[in-house]
């Protein structure tokens, strides 16, 4: 019984997860939608736990091992994942890639503060599962120095370190895609071979960037905000940050225009516009009368 009812919460987990990522929601709203979706799922784990006592100790090892770990392991994620994205820096491709390498620095002392543990996990062993999985056991501080939150119902000693392992091995893996998106921009199929670079304040190309998005220049306006400034970012190599961030400091805009730039940009126009009008004048002028 218990099986199925984790067969069937494991999968809820995957598609609801897939759900939210299909629905390019912002950031904030992402990870709410993710954090309510997780939560809600392992209340009904604990509960089922409760309600269907273990048959034995293998069967109890399996569900902290294995099961109650991959839906901690999506929350953490989700949680690092918001935060890196939120301390990205805005700026050149090289800042974002020098900030994702030093993510990645991180995750590996990480791994290397629990090598033992790590190792653990990533063999497969089982010597001291009865004292990681198994509720209630008394554990060391040497061999467990890391603990999730106290349930003694539904939590083990391992539970939650065995989750957070596998969470940064995951948040490891989607750094390196950062990284590779964008030291590989100008290789991939369909890219300038010479990618144009933003060489101009950040600032200027954020407002460039919410007035193309506000006039619905771009897919007829079916694009959400979030995907259109990162497509815009990677296009000219910069990190825009937080488009409704952006937008803010925009607003509080005092020594300047709010719309400093393009005004700027409609001043330079105007005026190329008007020089080009007075030379089509001489010339014809100088047509008619030949001087």
């Amino acid at each position: 019984m218990l099986s199925k009812v984790i067969e069937k919460l494991s999968r809820q987990l995957t598609d609801g997860l897939a759900d939210i990522t299909a629905k390019k929601l912002s950031a904030e709203k992402r990870l709410s939608a993710a954090l309510q979706l997780i939560r809600s799922l392992l209340h009904l784990l604990r509960e089922q736990v409760l309600l269907h006592p273990f048959q034995d100790k293998p069967d109890e090892i399996h569900v902290f091992k294995n099961i109650k770990p991959r839906f901690l392991a999506a929350k953490i994620f989700e949680l690092e994942r918001y935060n890196l994205e939120q301390s990205a820096p805005a700026g050149t491709q090289e800042k974002l890639i020098a900030f994702y390498e030093s993510e990645l620095d991180i995750i590996r002392r990480f791994f290397m503060r629990y090598a033992f543990l790590y190792q653990y996990y990533r063999s497969g062993l089982t010597e001291l599962d009865e004292l990681y999985f198994i509720r209630g056991a008394e554990v060391p501080t040497v061999l467990m120095p890391e603990f999730g939150e106290p349930d003694p119902d539904f939590s083990t000693c391992g539970d939650y370190l065995f989750a957070k392992l596998q969470a940064f091995e995951t948040l490891q893996a989607y750094i390196a895609e950062r990284i590779a998106g964008l030291t590989a921009f100008s290789g991939q199929p369909g890219r300038l071979s010479k990618p144009f670079r933003w060489t101009g304040e950040v600032v200027n190309l954020i407002e460039l960037g919410h007035a193309v998005y506000l006039n619905e220049q771009i897919n007829n306006g079916e694009l959400g905000i979030v995907e259109f400034f990162e497509g815009l970012g990677e296009f000219f190599g910069v990190n825009l940050g937080i488009p409704k961030k952006g937008f803010d400091d925009l607003k509080k805009r005092k020594r300047l225009s709010k719309t400093h730039f393009t005004d700027r940009m409609r001043d330079a126009l105007v005026r190329k516009m008007d020089d080009e009008d007075a030379l089509d004048k001489n010339r014809a002028l100088k047509k008619k009368t030949g001087f």
